[in-house]
């Protein structure tokens, strides 16, 4: 037997098939997601976002801040790239000054026929492209301006005619008005162009940490394209949970073997090489040796036994026979990291 529903029309009652009810009622259109404007589409970029408890506060924190950054300036075809050198520096919102540094290794790689890749954690981006508001329920994360003016990223970068790609993680305080208001996060400054950017935001810690992969091509016929990750992980214990998400990442791009992978940033590893971040990623990818002691200014505690080395390079360089150099420099250059610097011969 049909199942049957009761339906009122006026003072009689009908007995009528269900299925000629729902016949009778029109589809509702359900709504599309809203997109959050800072996931608002730009040509190159893909977003890998890890879905879970803490979606709403990552959507949140996400809303605060404006949309990823990407140039690419009109490249020369008579460069012959030979080398590449590769600068991971945590540049503690514009504290570093980049640049001063990043022209003179310009100049440096330049005269050696090389291509420059900068990796940076803490730079900034201000003015009109971050949001004049945030969501009610966001506490922003407070004010780091060690130094102002300082040149902030798009500013570099177009100072410099470099390519870039900048994915902010969080908002630099709390300031609406346009002189004042600021987001922070990751980038990746080149010589040489840029490609198949993804943005990856990593679990929720204690803050919105988004790292970015990115194709790097060489110019001219010795160098060969090269993926690049930057990332800058949370300083308490979420930093694991960020470390395991970061690696489960870089496990299944290894596994295509499609190029060499280098990921180099600030892990905030306060127990230097048996961190827990640092272990996790060494598993899944080879840790370089870039020299000894501290790479930042923490104050003495107790926890930091092996020395304040809280920056790191990795790279799958050996699978595809790349010789490589790997230091830490001696100058701050008014950041509270030292920079990491790589040299990789084609």
């Amino acid at each position: 037997m049909s199942s049957l529903r009761l339906v009122h029309v006026g003072a009689i009652a009908l007995m009528l098939p269900a299925f000629a009810i729902a016949r009778s009622i029109p589809p509702q259109a359900v709504p599309p997601e809203p997109v959050l404007r800072c996931l608002e589409p730009v040509a190159g970029v893909t977003w890998l976002r890890w879905k879970g408890n803490g979606d709403a506060t990552l959507n949140a924190w996400c809303e605060s801040v404006g949309r990823p950054v990407l140039r690419a300036p009109v490249f020369t075809e008579s460069a012959d790239i030979t080398q590449l050198t590769i600068l991971s520096w945590n540049v503690h919102v514009g504290g570093g000054r980049a640049e001063e540094l990043i022209p003179k290794l310009l100049q440096e790689t330049t005269a050696q026929s090389g291509g420059l890749v900068v990796l940076l954690q803490e730079t900034f981006r201000a003015g009109w492209d971050v949001p004049d508001s945030y969501p009610p329920t966001l506490n922003p994360p407070g004010a780091i301006r060690p130094r102002r003016p300082a040149p902030d990223v798009a500013a570099l970068a177009d100072e410099l005619d470099l390519s870039v790609a900048y994915v902010p993680s969080m908002r630099n305080g709390s300031a609406t008005n346009v002189s004042q208001r600021e987001d922070r996060g990751n980038a990746v400054l080149s010589t040489e162009p840029l490609s198949d950017v993804t943005a990856i935001e990593l679990p929720f810690g204690k803050q919105r940490r988004v790292a970015i992969a990115a194709t790097v091509t060489p110019r001219g016929s010795h160098g060969k394209p090269m993926r690049v990750m930057v990332v800058h992980l949370d300083p308490d214990d979420h930093r694991v949970m960020q470390a395991e998400a970061l690696a489960a990442t870089i496990r299944a791009f290894v596994a295509t073997k499609a190029m060499p992978l280098v990921v180099a940033g600030d892990l905030n590893a306060r127990q230097g090489l048996s961190d827990k971040a640092v272990t996790t990623l060494s598993e899944q990818i080879h840790r370089e040796d870039c020299g000894t002691g501290g790479t930042s200014r923490l104050p003495l505690r107790i926890d930091v036994l092996f020395g304040d080395r809280l920056d790191y390079m990795f790279s799958t360089l050996d699978d595809f026979g790349l010789m490589r150099t790997c230091r830490t420099l001696s100058d701050r250059f008014g950041s509270d990291h030292l920079p990491l610097q790589m040299t990789i011969q084609f």
